[in-house]
């Protein structure tokens, strides 16, 4: 292994590492999830925030490779 190819191992690793540190806001189970817009299947744009009081909603993230999108 080269000295390049090492140093790039390390840099990722160190980056792994303080990634989480980093981050301005983790989320912990519970938490209320932050308010977000996006495009449903039609191409209607659904804002989170829209069903607040009004459904129970549901948050399910899947994979493209396992949906049709």
């Amino acid at each position: 292994m080269t000295i390049r190819w090492l140093l790039v191992i390390i840099a990722l690793v160190l980056i792994c590492l303080l990634l989480p540190l980093t981050s301005k806001a983790q989320l912990k189970v519970g938490d209320r999830a932050p308010d977000f817009v996006l495009q449903d299947q039609t191409g209607q744009t659904v804002k989170l925030g829209d069903y607040l009081g009004k459904k129970t909603v549901v948050l399910a993230f899947y994979i493209k490779a396992g949906t049709p999108g």
